[in-house]
């Protein structure tokens, strides 16, 4: 079964089965690809610096987008049903803490945003995400993981 490494931060891709194995990198690949067609999406509306940039077949890249995240979902799930009850409870415990990120991050860069004349978009909201999910991976860890 995994092991969780760099406190609470990742899992050990040595420590998986073969099949396992398999399914998170596909996964990993999977959304990786889907990030990287997000990332020409943002930019094709501006979503940075508000300057929109006009790219062919644009409409192609969004549904690439949905495909390659949807393949990416059920290659993790895949992994997720082969693993014990601690990487089950990890998984959930960091997605929990991300979603307090979510809130709790979220909430307050948008209370404080009429302060500076900014407007958080979902991309923030995501960042914000992602330090709940950090915080969170960091606390399993010490609750459960060291000794």
């Amino acid at each position: 079964m995994a092991k969780i490494v760099q406190k609470g931060l990742w899992i050990s891709i040595k420590s998986l089965d073969k099949e396992s194995r398999k399914n998170y990198l596909t996964s990993m690949v999977l959304f990786f690809i889907g990030a990287l067609a997000w990332g020409i999406h943002i930019a094709s509306v501006g979503g940075i610096d508000n300057n929109p940039v006009d790219i062919p077949y644009i409409n192609i890249i969004r549904i690439s987008i949905v495909i390659f995240l949807a393949f990416a979902v059920f290659h993790y799930v895949k992994f997720l049903n082969r693993q014990d009850e601690l990487m089950q409870r990890y998984h959930d415990f960091v997605f929990s803490w991300g979603a307090i990120g979510f809130l709790v991050l979220g909430l307050g860069a948008s209370l404080i945003s009429p302060l500076f004349a900014f407007s958080p978009t979902f991309y923030e909201f995501f960042l914000a995400f992602g330090v709940g999910s950090v915080f969170g991976g960091y606390r399993f860890y010490k609750k459960y993981l060291s000794e």
